[in-house]
This record gives structure tokens, C-alpha cells and sequence, in this order.
């Protein structure tokens, strides 16, 4: 496989480094940072600029700018192409800046995603801020808005909005408790709420291919004492194909924590780090391994756990990567401990192998957003932000096409009614059809029924048993045809000749009854 990855190194299609407020270009961890005034591609809706003098209290020079809102307020960036992109937020109150900045609540969105809600420096444990998310971009615009809240103001120092590699943040994971697989992560919005490096040194965004900032484990081990850091040298970490520096830099796999006094014969405990989180979200949590210790393949294997629960068991690194110092990561989605703001991760030794060890070199913990789309809070966009006009012009067009189709249904169902009421009422009041007559007489049949008429009420008629024995006649019709005379009463013709002439009349006047 190589020393390293020999793939070239990503170029964002989209890469804004922004220092707010600022009159001139901001070098901070080996990037330039450009004046939001003069970025081409940039549209600044409102804001006034502060710029503090160089001052040894600042900590580092990004934070030496401000752009402060009075007012809802954003900025517009251009998408050359559309997917994930990280958003990185710097926020320091600068002194003296004739603002109280300590006491802003501030409150920052995307187009769909509440990032920041309401946030303060007083109720924060630190002088300075830096946020990290990644969201997926679907237009040609990225709008970024800073909302004052309570007669207050809003503040930026610098901002980030840089593409993300594809494949880096995936669509599916596995979810624990129960297990299962989860997708359609690709619509949602991260929050980075922990990057570490277990068991090496701090490294800088100079150092990440991506920009990104690994800090060291150790303030987040449950006990100090469980954990041993071991490392070798980064160029001995072997990438295969399918993953590269972007997923995570080699000196994240050089270095690692696995258990202390592993040759003990009570190896009974694990490894545990423990973070606080909030626990109405849910959080994606990837996890590094890179077996750096085993002298041979197959003999390391171990569990990871999730809040407790079982992640995966009889984890053999081999199995999956074929060789030693050759890096692995998987991908989970969990809550958090349950009715707590805690979140553990946990390793420890399998009961089949025969090195009692564990190793994990590295873990990253992003809040995923909620169903109203928020990083932070149960608020949506749509309670901060007036919608624009041609959003409500969008969804008047759709709320009034499904009212005119809605319509036009309708109006089709009341036609197909009436049209077919008025062929029943047609076919009710017409006569009673001509029906083929037979060609053979002693086929015929006659029976006597009684009907309903709908002018009269009842009346009897005969019937023909057979479907094409002939016309049939109504009581009201033969009455018609032989002017009420009554055709079968001898007594009323005189003689039999007379019978026959007024029954052939009769029929005469029923077979051809406009020759009447």
C-alpha cells in the first residue's frame, strides 16, 4: 500500500475566508483571511465594522475585527458547486469597542438551519469562541444571517465557508440501541462538538488537510490512570484505496490510547471518555482505529461501547484492513446516556482474544439537527426570519395550484354526476326497446308479471322469457293501440272474422305505430 496517500490534495470549489470588519487581509493558521467589504462574490446586507488595535490580551489576530448587527443582517455567498460545506464561526467581544459585546445574544441561520440561538458570553466558560458545522448546500447561494435579540446586538469576527470533500460526512450510519442502519444524513446539518486525537498532541487546522482541529483526549478520560498513550511515526501509517488524508490526517492514526498495565491478570475494565451534551439531540460519532502495537495480525481484539450499549464486539482490525498500521473508522448514530447530558465511549478487552487490550486513536462527535432543523434550541428559521417575497411567491404558487387542481377535480366529479343522472333519467322515461324476434315461433315463451309504472303507478304486462323473442308491450300501450276495446272479449266483436281484423289491427298499430 505505500507510505502515506499519493492522491492529490483537495481543492475546494468554494473556499471564503472572511475576517469580518476588518480594512485589510488576516494571515491566522497558515490561511488569508480577506475584508468581507471588498470579497467579490460576497453580498453584506447592514452592519457597522470595529477594528481593535493589536493588543498581546487578543487571542490570535482573526479575533481582532468585528462586524456588529443592529439588525437582522446577513451575508451572501455564491456556490460553485453545491454539497456539504463546512461553516466556521469566530467570536470574541472585543473590549472597548463601544458596544457591550459580553451581554449580545446572538442568534445565527443558514437558509434551512438554526446554527446558534441566542448565545452570550456571560452564561459562557471561555474568552473566545469557535464554531464548526457542515451543511449541505443545495442552490447557488448560501445565505448566512446574525440576529440581535432583546434590543441587543449581533457580532461576527471571521467566517469560513469552505466545500467539503464527498464521501468525507456519509448518507448512512449505523444506529445503536436498537441496531440498525440510519440514511439521509446528507439532509441534515452538523454540528462538531468534539474532535480528538487520542493519545498524541494537538493538531492544527495547518496540519488537517481540511482545516480541521484535533485536540488531545486526555481531559476526557473518565480515569487518567486506564489509559497508555503509544504513537510511532506518522509516515509508517499505510492508507488503503478507499480512504484517504481527508477522513482523517496520518498523525491521528500515529498515535493512540490503549489500556494501561495490559499484562495484568485482572484486565476487568475499560477505557472510558466522557463528554456533556444536550440531550434532546442526537449525535453522529465516528470512531478511529489503527492497530500500531500488535506484532502480529489477528492477535488484537476488542468492543467498543456506546453509552453503554454494544457497538461492536469482537472488533479484529485485521479482519478488516489486512494489515498492521493500516487505518480503519466506523460510523454510529446514538443519543445520549439516557435522562442524562452525558455521552460515553468506551473500549475494552474481548473475552476470545488472547491479548487483553483495546486501541482507539481517535473520535470525532457531531450533534446532528433536530426535526425543526435547529443546531441549537427547538426553534426553526421560520420563528426568526420573515419570510422573503419570493419564498411566500413560491409557496403561494404551490398552495394555488393544489387549490386549482383540487378544483378542477371537483368540478370534473360534478360534470360525471350530472351527466350521469341525466342518462338515467333519459333511459327511465323512454320506452322499452325493440328486441330481434325469433325465427323459430315454438321457441317463445310467455309469462305474465306486474310492474311498476312511473306514470301509474302499477301495471301488468307480458313478458318473454327469451332475450330476442320480440318487442315488449305495456298494458298502457295496447290499450292505446286498440282505443280501450278489449280484443279478447268475444262479446264485444260480434263475430270471429271481426276478432281476428281487430287483433291484426292490434298488432298492426304496435309494430308500426307511426302509420297510425
Amino acid at each position: 500500500m505505500g507510505h502515506n496517500i499519493s492522491s492529490a490534495a483537495f481543492t475546494p470549489p468554494d473556499n471564503y475566508l472572511i475576517a469580518c470588519g476588518s480594512s485589510q487581509n488576516v494571515s491566522f493558521q497558515g490561511k488569508t483571511y480577506v475584508p468581507d467589504s471588498v470579497h467579490s462574490s460576497l453580498d453584506l446586507k447592514r452592519g457597522t465594522s470595529i477594528v481593535a488595535k493589536p493588543n498581546s490580551s487578543f487571542p490570535s489576530p482573526i479575533y481582532q475585527s468585528a462586524r456588529i448587527f443592529s439588525s437582522i443582517s446577513s451575508y451572501k455567498f455564491d456556490i460553485k458547486q453545491e454539497g456539504r460545506h463546512w461553516i466556521r464561526l469566530y467570536f470574541y467581544p472585543i473590549p472597548n469597542s463601544g458596544q457591550n459585546l459580553m451581554s449580545s445574544l446572538i442568534t445565527v441561520a443558514t437558509d434551512d438551519f438554526v446554527l446558534l440561538n441566542n448565545f452570550t458570553f456571560k452564561n459562557y466558560n471561555g474568552s473566545y469562541m469557535f464554531k464548526e458545522y457542515a451543511v449541505n448546500v443545495t442552490s447557488d447561494t448560501l445565505t448566512l444571517s446574525f440576529i440581535p435579540s432583546n434590543n441587543s446586538v449581533a457580532f461576527v469576527n471571521a467566517i469560513e465557508v469552505v466545500s467539503v470533500p464527498d464521501g468525507v460526512l456519509p448518507d448512512q450510519a449505523v444506529a445503536i440501541n436498537p441496531s440498525s442502519s440510519v440514511s439521509g444524513l446528507s439532509a441534515l446539518a452538523f454540528e462538531t462538538v468534539f474532535r480528538l486525537n487520542a493519545g498524541g498532541p494537538l493538531i492544527t487546522a495547518e496540519n488537517d488537510t481540511l482545516g480541521r482541529i484535533w485536540e488531545n483526549d486526555a481531559k476526557y478520560l473518565h480515569v487518567n490512570s486506564s489509559a497508555l498513550n503509544v504513537s510511532v511515526n506518522p509516515v509508517s501509517i499505510r492508507y488503503p484505496p478507499a480512504l484517504t488524508t481527508e477522513i482523517a490526517p496520518n498523525w491521528v492514526y500515529a498515535s493512540a490510547d490503549v489500556m494501561e498495565d495490559a499484562k495484568v491478570a485482572n484486565m476487568n475494565f475499560n477505557i472510558t471518555w466522557v463528554f456533556s451534551v444536550n440531550q434532546n439531540f442526537s449525535y453522529f460519532v465516528r470512531v478511529h482505529f489503527c492497530d500500531i502495537v500488535s506484532k502480529a495480525l489477528n492477535n488484537l481484539v476488542f468492543n467498543l461501547y456506546i453509552n453503554d450499549d454494544i457497538a461492536i464486539e469482537s472488533l479484529d482490525l485485521s479482519t478488516f484492513t489486512g494489515g498492521l498500521n493500516v487505518p480503519y473508522y466506523k460510523d454510529f448514530v446514538s443519543n445520549a446516556s439516557v435522562d442524562s447530558d452525558t455521552f460515553t465511549v468506551s473500549i475494552g478487552p474481548d473475552a476470545t482474544s488472547d491479548m487483553e487490550n483495546a486501541i482507539m486513536n481517535g473520535l470525532e462527535i457531531f450533534k446532528i439537527s433536530s426535526e425543526a432543523k435547529s443546531l441549537d434550541g427547538l426553534s426553526s428559521v421560520e420563528s426568526f426570519l420573515p419570510q422573503s417575497p419570493s419564498k411566500k411567491n413560491k409557496i403561494g404558487i404551490i398552495i394555488g395550484s393544489a387549490v386549482g387542481a383540487l378544483a378542477a377535480f371537483g368540478l370534473i366529479g360534478l360534470c360525471c354526476c350530472w351527466l350521469a343522472a341525466r342518462r338515467s333519467k333519459t333511459t327511465t322515461h323512454q320506452a322499452l326497446p325493440w328486441l330481434p324476434l325469433s325465427l323459430y315461433g315454438n321457441s317463445q315463451t310467455m309469462t305474465k308479471m306486474t310492474t311498476t309504472s312511473q306514470k301509474s303507478g302499477t301495471a301488468s304486462c307480458i313478458s318473454l322469457a327469451s332475450s330476442n323473442l320480440g318487442r315488449l308491450f305495456t298494458f298502457q300501450e295496447i290499450l292505446d293501440a286498440t282505443n280501450n276495446t278489449s280484443i279478447f272479449d268475444g262479446g264485444n266483436s260480434g263475430t270471429e272474422d271481426a276478432d281476428e281484423g281487430a287483433t291484426s289491427a292490434v298488432f298492426s298499430q304496435l309494430v308500426n305505430p307511426r302509420g297510425r
